[in-house]
């Protein structure tokens, strides 16, 4: 039987989740068996190992967790791995890149051609998310053209990608069949409809370890708090609310802060700790703990810096109905318009960041949106079959 390799290095937030999608779906689907092997972090271990119970897929776990210079040299490091079970295994003849764009180059060299593999995978950083903005054209610059060449040279040379999926983004997935090749498909960003439910004593140790209360109006920052995250900007935006105002607030901040800003945000946060309710949890998430945060948050937190593209930050706040604040400058701009989610702002600007919060809490605007409509578009079932090609 010729079989499918499926490559995810990754093990963080949405990374994990889609791993665990398509896992449900071909352990739910006839026909399936055998015909896939998932290639993981060992990292993503715990979350995965029930889901094998059923046997109708492989797992091989191997350590990806290695700095490396740039992405691109990271996809030839990786790609040593992943060649010694392509050598194990001659029946796998089509691979699925869960994170297409580090591997473009790589994938139009004899080290990968020589396998003579079909391919396809997910684009996350298309050329035609980059805009322009405030910070001028040089910043622009770096990475359009980066991706603007990679992308236009490599996806034409190699006939062996056959599909490319672009996530929530129709007209990216136009322009991009125009520009560059037909082989561009859109593929909705799942949202699990079915999330765990946290029991009684969960829940109350999530609330107080949170030191979330009744009285005050949540803002929640989920996901792993890097330079994108906007942090530093959002605390500056409740810092210009009245006393009387800050004192009903909490910023609920929950995810790992990441190496290179953690010293950063820590030294902020204590800074105005005594002026602002202001709690972070620098640590893993657990499903049942995510559950209880977006449960009881009032307003969910994503005015990214330097992120154009979809997130699976916005599924878990539409399936909990909460609004959410959002980039300008990106995908979720035409996500949040489209579908009346809430208000996109300028990430660089603590006044509209702060005037967008003032709006969602406390001016009795009842933004109405169709969230089930939503929801069953982007079932993790029409993402998983739509990536593996039923």
């Amino acid at each position: 039987m010729d079989k499918c390799l499926i490559f995810e290095p990754g093990y963080e937030g949405h990374r994990t989740e889609y791993v665990v999608h398509l896992m449900k779906f071909i352990n739910n689907t006839q026909g399936l068996a055998g015909k896939y092997i998932f290639l993981l972090d060992e990292r993503i271990k715990d979350s995965v190992k029930a889901l094998s119970d059923l046997n109708q897929f492989e797992i091989i776990f191997s350590d990806f967790n290695k700095q490396h210079r740039n992405s691109i040299v990271r996809s030839f490091w990786e790609w040593r791995k992943v060649s010694d079970i392509l050598h194990q295994q001659i029946n796998i003849r089509e691979i699925i890149f869960m994170e297409i764009d580090p591997n473009l180059i790589l994938m139009n060299t004899n080290r990968f051609k020589k396998f003579k593999l079909s391919a396809r995978g997910i684009l996350f950083q298309p050329y035609s998310h980059f805009k322009a903005d405030e910070r001028g054209i040089l910043y622009f610059y770096k990475p359009f053209l980066k991706n603007y060449i990679i992308q236009r040279i490599f996806f034409p040379l190699n006939p062996k990608i056959e599909k490319c999926f672009i996530l929530n983004d129709k007209e990216g997935v136009r322009v991009m069949n125009k520009k560059i090749k037909g082989i561009f498909h859109f593929l909705p960003d799942p949202i699990d409809s079915v999330a765990p439910l946290p029991d009684v004593n969960t829940n109350s140790s999530v609330l107080a370890k949170y030191k979330i209360r009744k009285d005050k109006k949540i803002l929640l920052l989920f996901g792993q708090i890097d330079g994108r995250k906007n942090l530093i900007n959002i605390i500056e935006s409740l810092r210009l609310f009245p006393d009387k105002i800050k004192k009903l607030l909490c910023l609920v901040v929950a995810g790992k802060l990441n190496d290179k800003n953690k010293d950063l945000y820590i030294q902020y946060i204590d800074k105005y700790k005594d002026e602002l309710d202001i709690v972070y949890n620098n640590g893993f998430v657990t499903d049942e703990e995510r559950e209880v945060l977006f449960q009881n948050c009032d307003v969910v937190l994503m005015p990214y810096i330097n992120f154009y593209s979809s997130s699976g930050v916005i599924g878990h706040a539409i399936r909990h109905e909460k609004k959410v604040i959002v980039s300008s400058q990106g995908l979720l701009k035409g996500i949040v318009a489209e579908n009346n989610l809430g208000v996109a702002v300028d990430p660089f600007s603590i006044k509209d960041i702060n005037n967008a919060i003032d709006k969602l809490l406390f001016r009795n605007e009842c933004l109405k949106s169709d969230n089930h409509k939503f929801i069953l578009e982007h079932s993790p079932n029409h993402f998983s079959k739509t990536l593996l090609n039923i």
